[in-house]
């Protein structure tokens, strides 16, 4: 199950669309001879940086202010975009991560003092 709430959910496709994008993108810059995790971490670093502004954008607008005549109390309203009760710019933090270890994965695998 997953549990957003207002435009939350849409850090999720962004997530998704970056896995596919990665999966298709990298083996297409390989046979240009782009060095293999390149790729990978740029489109990770694309789908963080457009997360992260999305999700300021969308968090950062201002509330809706009410007073409650019976109390006097004043009460501001926001809409709130989260996924999993995150807001949605910090999973832009997760998609870093994700490039970062396709970076460290790749260059692993290709064993230390050899070319990637």
């Amino acid at each position: 199950m997953i549990i957003w709430s207002g435009w939350g959910m849409v850090s999720a496709l962004i997530g998704g669309a970056a896995l596919v994008i990665s999966v298709l993108l990298d083996p297409a810059l390989a046979r240009l001879g782009v060095p293999t995790p390149t790729g990978v971490v740029l489109v990770w670093l694309a789908a963080a940086f457009a997360n992260w502004t999305l999700g300021i954008r969308l968090n950062g607008r201002p509330g809706r202010e009410l007073i409650d005549p019976r109390t006097g109390e004043r009460v501001v309203l926001r809409a709130r975009h989260t996924l999993f009760w995150i807001p949605m710019q910090y999973y832009s933090v997760l998609m870093l991560l994700l490039g970062a270890l396709a970076a460290f994965a790749a260059l692993m695998a290709h064993g230390p003092g050899r070319a990637v």
